[in-house]
């Protein structure tokens, strides 16, 4: 029987448990291919923090315990049952985004919808087209749901994220000022450099009063939220009347089931609002056309250098273990790559 090598769940009561102890590299039957789907060869598969989020048990779905991990992904597309249109991906190079709650991308193989697979063009990358949708996509919504929502700028935290980094640079494309904000001062001067309009040192003593002075300035009536929990109220206080934060992350604490908290009284007076945002929310109710659209769209902005995904290395099935922690802890150093098929 042939079989499929890859990292599956390993479920953990204890919060404490690092991730390399959450996975386990076992041996599965190879898939078999449901109706709509194609069978992918998976070249690249990057770790985001949802993927850390999914581990931990705190994702948007339950984990399954045994299944492999991993959402997004390049590769070679082996084998379709997905009618015209897997016969048309059939032998070629994708981008995958993997349905959550099911055997995900952390593998040498991996079924996935045919309508979850966005051809890549050539110059980009195994590694950079794994990273094609989750981060980059959600950059681009980000910024155009702050567009309908008529911001003139938005504020942004864990601005030295992959998606901030792409926020701050497709702003610029569309004229969207970016108020930034960061902990540290090295992501600080990274981020003055990259284009952002203004970069807050959340540890500096006038952080507030510098925070409510450049949201007034520039009209920055949107929120982009990665964070959650009291940042969220730290925010939205110092920024305009009917502002919107639109929650897409919780970083503050990962173990926390409910990530954001904030006064209903300014929800009441202020007319401040508050919505979520998960991308694959957005992909189920965008049909297919729309969705690819977005990832021609996205493939554009790389290849035109707006996007570029910053990775800390790519690493083999014995090294990638031990390498998720680091990610982690240092998501700003860049993106960890697992390579399913490198010796």
């Amino acid at each position: 029987m042939i079989t499929n090598s890859g990292f599956a769940l390993v479920k953990s009561d204890n919060e404490k448990t690092p991730f390399k102890q959450r996975i386990d590299y076992i041996d599965k039957p190879m898939p078999e291919l449901q109706s709509g789907e194609v069978l992918v060869k998976v070249m690249a598969a990057p770790v985001n923090p949802s993927d850390l989020v999914y581990l931990m048990g705190k994702y948007g779905v339950p984990p399954v315990e045994g299944a492999y991990a991993g959402f997004e992904a390049c590769g070679i597309v082996e084998k379709a049952n997905a009618g015209w249109f897997g016969r048309y991906l059939t032998g070629k190079r994708v981008a995958v985004f993997a349905t959550p709650g099911k055997d995900g991308v952390w593998a040498k193989y991996a079924a996935v919808k045919a309508t979850a697979c966005m051809p890549v063009r050539k110059e980009l990358s195994d590694a950079q087209a794994s990273t094609l949708l989750v981060n980059p996509a959600t950059s681009v919504c980000l910024v155009e749901r702050a567009i309908q929502l008529g911001a003139k700028a938005v504020v942004l935290n864990a601005a030295a994220s992959q998606v901030g980094k792409g926020v701050i640079r497709y702003a610029q494309q569309v004229g969207i000022k970016t108020i930034a904000t960061v902990r540290s001062e090295s992501n600080r001067a990274i981020l003055q450099e990259m284009g952002a309009t203004e970069v807050l040192l959340t540890t500096d003593e006038q952080y507030k009063e510098q925070l409510k002075q450049a949201t007034q300035q520039y009209h920055a009536t949107v929120l982009l939220d990665a964070v959650a929990d009291s940042d969220t109220a730290i925010l939205l206080n110092n920024m305009p009347a009917r502002s919107t934060a639109i929650v897409y992350g919780r970083l503050a604490d990962t173990h926390k089931r409910y990530g954001g908290t904030y006064g209903v009284s300014d929800v009441i007076f202020r007319d401040v609002k508050v919505e979520g945002f998960w991308l694959a929310h957005y992909i189920r109710r965008a049909g297919a056309l729309k969705t690819w659209m977005l990832g021609r769209k996205v493939q554009r902005l790389f290849a035109e250098g707006v996007f570029d995904t910053d990775i800390y290395g790519q690493f083999n099935n014995l090294e990638f273990p031990e390498v998720i922690d680091h990610y982690a802890q240092h998501k700003s150093d860049g993106k960890v790559i697992l390579l399913p098929h490198a010796v």
